[in-house]
């Protein structure tokens, strides 16, 4: 289709060494997002991306970052992409709590996350659906409905935040499938609809 494609190692991606990964803890929605707005700015700069046709597309913390995106950098992106995103934070690591204050669970996520699951405001401030109001590009939501790793709830969180803020959005629920897509079906119904997406808002 002619678009150029970045994927970038943001800090917090495995295969760069513990460093490397633990550069990432505590900065959802921080440096981590600067990462990918740095990369999009420097290929803009660089006349590779067009400025007024750049859409973010991401899965599961990818899909965090699309919504991420869309919300604390609306000027940057013409649409975005969510395929099992994280919307909410709080409700995550509440979702995790659930094992235990002191679960393995909740360490895994307040870890990352970097904020306590008592901070309130600070969770809002990073999750997306708290904020739908800044969002000016074209949203797509996918999910599967028997994801257990990040429930779809999350995806129906920031639909209704979108819908009552007036935004631009459209809700894909796969039926049947899981957080990896283990069936062949739903992953062809993500890739038709993102195509046809992308087609719509940034293709010529």
């Amino acid at each position: 289709r002619g678009y150029a494609v970045l994927q970038p190692n943001f800090r917090g991606s495995i295969g760069y060494g513990v460093a490397f990964r633990n550069a990432g803890y505590g900065q959802w929605g921080r440096k981590m997002q600067d990462d990918i707005t740095d990369g999009v700015k420097k290929l803009i700069a660089d006349g590779i991306a067009d400025p007024k046709k750049v859409c973010i597309v991401g899965g599961s913390y990818g899909g965090y970052a699309a919504l991420a995106g869309a919300t604390f950098t609306p000027d940057l992106y013409a649409c975005a992409v969510s395929y099992a995103g994280i919307a909410d934070v709080r409700s995550i690591l509440g979702m995790a709590r659930g094992a235990g204050a002191d679960s393995s669970a909740m360490h895994f996520w307040e870890d990352r996350v970097g904020v306590s699951y008592a901070d309130s405001a600070a969770l809002e401030a990073i999750s997306p659906a708290f904020h739908a109001q800044n969002v000016r590009a074209p949203v797509l939501l996918l999910h599967s409905n028997m994801d257990t790793v990040v429930p779809i709830q999350q995806s129906e969180r920031e639909l209704n935040a979108l819908q009552a803020a007036g935004k631009q959005v459209r809700f894909v629920r796969l039926e049947g499938s899981d957080h990896t897509l283990d069936h062949a079906d739903a992953r062809t119904t993500v890739l038709r609809e993102i195509e046809s997406f992308l087609a719509a808002h940034i293709g010529n």
